[in-house]
């Protein structure tokens, strides 16, 4: 009878081993990273540490709001034939415009980035976030839509997968 508790128990511990789910301590080191990445643009290291971490969260809740499906193109197909009615690049950069600017930070301007505008298969577009006053060109990209509702950031100059230019002004 010890035996077969003993198994249970180790089946048990080692249960957790067996899953894959995101672990909240990997979003405590992305949003740190984020943080760190924010805190290059020389801003208020409070504002810096709170949109970091309200950053992450809101691109999870964007994607569960939006049904999310992976690949995001497969989400695109499925708005674009009804069968979702948001989930495109422009509308999870609008919609992280809207809230980081509700949050009513002082450090920040924020910009809509777009990489190849015009293009039916190829455009895509994200928030960008700079310093006050800083340029387009000097910012952070912020895109929930690239992974599927966990965060894609980097420098601007940084994202190898696209070129960025800035779509309108300031916001």
């Amino acid at each position: 009878m010890k035996q077969y508790l003993f198994l249970i128990f180790i089946l048990f511990l080692f249960q957790g081993c067996t899953n894959s789910p995101k672990l909240p301590q990997q979003d405590d080191i992305k949003t740190k990273k984020l943080e760190i990445l924010i805190n290059s643009l020389h801003v208020d290291k409070k504002e810096a540490k709170e949109l970091a971490q309200k950053a992450i969260i809101h691109s999870k809740e964007l994607a569960k709001e939006y049904k999310l499906v992976k690949p995001p193109l497969f989400q695109n197909f499925l708005v674009n034939i009804g069968l979702r009615k948001r989930g495109l690049c422009w509308q999870f950069a609008y919609d992280m415009l809207s809230f980081v600017k509700a949050q009513n930070y002082k450090s920040f301007d924020y910009y809509i980035g777009g990489a190849n505008v015009g293009d039916y298969w190829d455009e895509h577009n994200v928030l960008v976030v700079t310093c006050k006053g800083c340029r387009f060109k000097d910012g952070i990209l912020l895109d929930p839509w690239r992974d599927s509702g966990d965060l894609y950031f980097s420098k601007l100059n940084d994202d190898k997968k696209y070129k960025w230019k800035q779509r309108g002004g300031l916001r």
